[in-house]
């Protein structure tokens, strides 16, 4: 095949995955209203739930967006510090990025890897090569969900502990808690391994049709590639800290977003409580084609609120209320941020010889 005759072939590609976009965004979006649908209708009825809403505190509702403004300042933070010096990312750039990958990307239906990709060519554009880019952003992400579920297991101890648990369901929920922990632990001891990520390289790689499969050495070398890379990323225990943290931290600032959201609905919960919602309403923003979840968070947050005797109208008023500040917002303010970053750089006159410096040094 000439690459006359492969370049159209390749050209309905792009229609077809702009189909698939929107199809998946159809799906999602009828599945939200079902989810939504439900929720209220538990609650009952769309009069009750306005009603709720209506008696919601606006000083607690104050309270909830200056924490989650503290979430993000703290996420663009771990953003900014595994990017490195290398890059050429201020304070004032790394909250944009910060709102388009966490803010615009989390509502996107193959969440959250729009987020990256814009992400990453941001990063590129500010002087980072996209290896490197690519792997900020890994990290990030890693980091931000191991700290999440280290979050969730640790609270699950907590709260059975603390008899918050029905005794009859308390021993498997603290194994799987107890599985949870050992396995980030043992993750984290594996990966620091060159022999692993060597061994991960020739399997992941192996993967590959026969024809532009490479030999066991050459996916060796690049496993070796990758772990030169992420030691040149993440240079020491001390930086490695630093992020766990910030993400753990922007995890529980959140969660009290979620928890003025609710007090601002006129419910109070435990720590414990409140964390347990709030893990469940993340877990099921996971959930593919659904944008952030939408329809199946804010049935999970009331449901589990309910079942330590919160009325579930008030329950999903304070649910409505966080998804609104903690979700919904940032991704408007990331889509409204989004035309800027390249306006940023292009009215920087010195942007493009600093990004030619850094690459060439890179």
């Amino acid at each position: 095949m000439t690459i006359a005759e492969a370049a159209e072939a390749a050209t309905p590609a792009r229609p077809a995955s702009r189909t698939r976009f929107w199809i998946h965004l159809a799906i999602g979006l009828v599945l939200a209203a079902v989810g939504l649908s439900v929720a209220v209708s538990l609650a009952g009825g769309f009069e009750d739930a306005f009603d709720a809403l209506r008696d919601v505190d606006p000083a607690w509702l104050g309270a909830a967006l200056a924490c989650e403004a503290v979430s993000y300042v703290l996420l663009s933070t771990q953003l900014r510090v595994l990017a490195g010096r290398q890059a050429d990312l201020s304070v004032a750039a790394s909250m944009r990025l910060g709102l388009v990958v966490y803010g615009l990307g989390i509502i996107t239906p193959a969440s959250p890897a729009e987020g990256m990709v814009l992400a990453s060519a941001e990063l590129n554009r500010r002087g980072l090569s996209r290896r490197r880019a690519v792997l900020a952003l890994g990290f990030s992400e890693w980091f931000s969900t191991g700290a999440l579920y280290l979050l969730a297991a640790t609270n699950v101890l907590i709260a059975a502990a603390l008899g918050d648990i029905p005794r009859d369901e308390r021993t498997p929920f603290m194994l799987v808690a107890a599985i949870v922990i050992a396995v980030l632990v043992g993750l984290a001891l594996v990966m620091r391994r060159q022999a692993v990520i060597e061994a991960a390289a020739i399997v992941i790689c192996g993967v590959r049709p026969a024809r532009w499969r490479k030999s066991v050495e050459e996916r060796r070398a690049i496993g070796a590639r990758w772990y030169a890379d992420a030691h040149g990323l993440i240079r020491n225990r001390r930086l490695q800290a630093i992020a766990i943290s910030l993400a753990l931290a922007a995890w529980i600032a959140d969660a009290l977003c979620l928890f003025c959201a609710l007090e601002a609905a006129r419910v109070s919960v435990d720590a414990d409580v409140l964390l347990l919602a709030y893990t469940a309403g993340v877990i099921a923003a996971e959930v593919p084609l659904l944008p952030g979840g939408l329809g199946l968070v804010e049935a999970a947050m009331p449901a589990v609120l309910r079942g330590f005797g919160i009325p579930y109208g008030a329950a999903l008023a304070g649910a409505l209320a966080y998804r609104a500040l903690g979700t919904f917002l940032p991704a408007l303010v990331g889509a409204l941020m989004l035309p800027t970053l390249r306006i940023v750089r292009r009215a920087d006159p010195d942007a493009s010889v600093a990004t030619s410096v850094a690459r060439s040094q890179g």
